[in-house]
């Protein structure tokens, strides 16, 4: 009796995953499939000396989404504008970026592992 309920129980769990799995790659499909991340390094010593910093990167405090390069030296006034599903400025944490990017690789980790 206890070997048939411990058996229902796991084949329970099993649909229960196979359901959030299937949720999941839902989710994933209606955001796009794929996702492109922009992380800014912060600056090495050598290059914060001889570059004083990032002032040509602009990253505007209200949208985590978009990052904007203006010209340097001889070409100030031209502007590129870009957008990505998420940028991360030099100042960003490894556990904020995990944060961001972790159902991702749980999802990749559970293909690499999974029968079949």
């Amino acid at each position: 009796s206890q070997r048939t309920l411990l058996a229902e129980h796991e084949e329970r769990i099993h649909q229960l995953e196979m359901e959030r799995r299937r949720l999941h790659n839902d989710i994933q499909e209606l955001r796009g499939n794929i996702r492109v991340f922009c992380r800014v390094r912060p600056l090495l010593p050598e290059e914060r000396e001889r570059q004083r910093g990032l002032p040509h990167l602009h990253f505007p405090p209200q949208d985590a989404r978009s990052l904007s390069q203006v010209g340097r030296e001889r070409r100030a006034e031209l502007r590129y504008d870009f957008s990505f599903d998420r940028v991360f400025p030099p100042g960003a944490s490894q556990q904020e970026i995990f944060q961001e990017i972790q159902l991702l690789v749980q999802v990749c980790a559970q293909i690499s592992i999974s029968p079949g």
